[in-house]
């Protein structure tokens, strides 16, 4: 298979208008993603859900399209079917939980050195998120307080038809994680090494179809009561 078949595709989604410095940044931002050997399209307007399919990547330019402490709908529906990305968002004013919550795998600020742009692109190839520490903390933090005025069910059956592929180990770090513990504190708790509760999550995550650990929290709320009765 050649190298242009397998090179990384990415669409860029651009403000249909841009000052000057404005649009030096964003030029900056998508010379990045091309030094990442990433290819890209441009274009101002969202292209037909089929056309994205050829991508792996949408990146969404958010200069005219923040919200204070939220995220227009027609960004949060890209992102429930595409891996999104927001890049030039303004601090203080993009809340990175809304866009973690609605499954934006990334946010990237104005503000940012090319370096560190970089190393967050490297972490989205990857198919990592790239989020601070304290976004990923405050978004299960809300998952789990979120839980307690929500209706739950106890019964086990319910719970088996949720999981029915996940081994005896899965789901139990599933209900460790549910609980909000982090993989340090699962692979203690376990007696199992760090890496190996990675190995276990990556297999959690496609059995259960969860893009990450949000994903898998929100999935697995209504089903805490019947795992507390088994752990």
């Amino acid at each position: 298979m050649s190298m242009e078949m397998t090179k990384l595709r990415a669409f860029v989604l651009t403000p249909t208008s841009a000052v000057p410095t404005h649009l030096a940044i964003h030029n900056r931002f998508t010379c990045l993603i091309k030094a990442c050997d990433i290819s890209i399209e441009l274009s101002s307007k969202i292209p037909e859900k089929s056309h994205l399919r050829a991508f792996n990547f949408l990146f969404i330019d958010l200069d005219e399209c923040q919200e204070e402490n939220g995220l227009p709908a027609n960004i949060a529906a890209l992102a429930s079917s595409n891996t999104t990305i927001l890049f030039n968002a303004t601090d203080g004013l993009t809340c990175e939980k809304t866009a973690l919550l609605s499954f934006v795998k990334g946010v990237f600020y104005r503000s940012e050195r090319p370096d560190i742009i970089l190393k967050g692109l490297g972490c989205i190839i990857r198919n990592e998120y790239w989020f601070k520490r304290a976004t990923m903390s405050n978004a299960i933090a809300y998952l789990l307080r979120n839980k307690q005025n929500q209706p739950t069910t106890t019964d086990d059956t319910k719970n088996d038809i949720t999981f029915p592929t996940l081994t005896k180990r899965e789901k139990t770090i599933a209900y460790l994680v549910a609980r909000g513990a982090q993989n340090k504190e699962i692979a203690d708790q376990l007696h199992i090494s760090p890496n190996t509760v990675k190995t276990h999550l990556y297999s959690i995550f496609r059995k259960t179809r969860s893009r990450n650990r949000i994903e898998l929290i929100s999935r697995t709320q209504n089903y805490i009561p019947a795992m507390d009765k088994c752990y």
